[in-house]
């Protein structure tokens, strides 16, 4: 106690730190497993050389069982059987043994084959074995056992280069999953500099379609400010104007002659009746019958329905076309005050002259460049407003991207960094 608390104590040795980059990590990961090949192939050098040795004592002791005689008397099908089991068992171990090879370079498709190569030598010995042996060993127990011997020797050297082979490509297979991991963070990295990239564009894009918006705010603005504009619409409410009388006029001129739409069919039926009826009356009845507003565009065509109306009001006082009393006095009042007060002539000179105030209004707008300017600027300004909704949008998607992706780049740093620890033996930090 009385050094301790003289001297102190001592501090704990902090873990070993060693910062690398990803270009110096995928070269050290290169170098450990050329290392790791490096230093398991004398080991499987050695292991091979025990193997061939095994092996050409069981190919000299096959040999020596080929021209092996029994010293037994026995049943010549024993005999027969037995010779054929001993060529059968001879002829499988052979091929069994002759297909090993020596190692090649240290890759780890070598280590593989090499050892997919033993095990299938193993395989086909104890399968030839268990298929011929108890057979053999009726007349050739001694040499039998030593080829058995023999064989579990190989065998157990073989197993040994298994887990040898194992051992090596489980400690291949860490570095691959760690080279893997360091391709994917540079996948990482690369993507969120393009993201980010992408943004900047977004975000200069945005800028200037802001700055757009506002120079085409400020045009339109204008443009409806202007004083020409303002005559502009003031035109437009007149033509507007006019066109609602120009609609009712017709309405009016049609209910005109449409409202002796019954007697007038009364009349045609009459007429047909009793052949009275000429062509230009007859088309005059269709006229007015079918399509009233026709009768407004021409003089002509007037006159023609005055001289129609004037017969209808003849028929109808005379009784030779049937109304109910009420009917016929509504009828004839209306006639009379048409007739009178010359409304049909009067209502054609209202459409005339709306359809000519209509026409030089419709001409006024079409002429003047504002119209076609402020819908230009409309259309601009709408394109401009659906660009920058769409950038905006663009360019929300791709913050949502770049903060997914550098949550990625968290998570693989955080279990490459592991991987690598454990694998180097010190504590490694990844530096950009």
């Amino acid at each position: 106690m009385f050094f301790k608390r003289i001297f102190g104590r001592s501090k704990p040795q902090e873990p070993k730190i060693e910062s690398l980059s990803l270009d110096s990590l995928r070269e050290r990961v290169r170098a450990l497993e050329k290392e790791k090949l490096a230093e398991t192939q004398p080991k499987l050098n050695a292991f091979f050389e025990k193997i061939s040795e095994r092996r050409e004592w069981i190919l000299a002791e096959l040999k020596s069982l080929a021209v092996a005689e029994s010293a037994e008397e026995v049943h010549p099908g024993l005999y027969k059987t037995v010779d054929e089991a001993k060529r059968l068992l001879i002829d499988k171990l052979t091929r069994a043994l002759i297909n090993i090879r020596p190692l090649g370079d240290a890759t780890s498709t070598d280590l593989v084959a090499f050892d997919s190569a033993l095990t299938k030598s193993v395989n086909l010995s104890t399968d030839a074995i268990v298929a011929h042996g108890r057979f053999v060993a009726r007349l050739f127990t001694s040499q039998l056992h030593l080829i058995e011997s023999r064989l579990r020797e190989m065998h157990g050297l073989s197993r040994d280069v298994h887990i040898a082979v194992e051992k090596v490509l489980a400690e291949i297979r860490s570095l691959g999953d760690i080279s893997s991991k360091i391709m994917l963070q540079t996948d990482f990295i690369q993507r969120s500099g393009n993201l980010r990239t992408d943004i900047a564009s977004f975000e200069k894009r945005i800028k200037e379609l802001e700055e757009n918006i506002g120079v085409e705010k400020t045009q339109l603005t204008q443009l409806k400010n202007s004083e020409e504009f303002k005559q502009l619409e003031n035109t437009q409410r007149e033509l507007e104007r006019i066109e609602h009388e120009f609609s009712r006029a017709k309405a009016v001129a049609a209910y005109t002659i449409a409202n002796f739409s019954r007697p007038l069919r009364k009349m045609r039926k009459l007429m047909t009746e009793e052949q009275q009826m000429n062509r230009e009356t007859a088309e005059t009845l269709e006229l007015c019958i079918e399509n009233p507003l026709e009768v407004f565009l021409s003089d002509e065509k007037l006159a023609a329905t005055t001289t129609l109306l004037q017969k209808m009001l003849g028929l109808i006082e005379s009784d030779k076309i049937s109304l109910n009393a009420r009917e016929r006095r509504k009828r004839i009042e209306d006639v009379h005050a048409i007739l009178e007060n010359e409304t049909l002539v009067k209502l054609k000179q209202d459409l005339e002259q709306l359809r000519t105030k209509k026409g030089a209004l419709e001409n006024l707008s079409r002429s003047s460049p504002l119209l076609k300017k402020k819908a230009e600027l409309e259309h601009a300004l709408d394109r401009s407003m659906l660009d920058l909704k769409n950038a905006r949008a663009t360019l929300e998607e791709l913050r949502r991207d770049l903060q997914t992706n550098e949550k990625e780049i968290d998570r693989n740093m955080g279990e490459l960094e592991e991987a690598a620890s454990g694998v180097i033996g010190v504590t490694v930090k990844i530096t950009s």
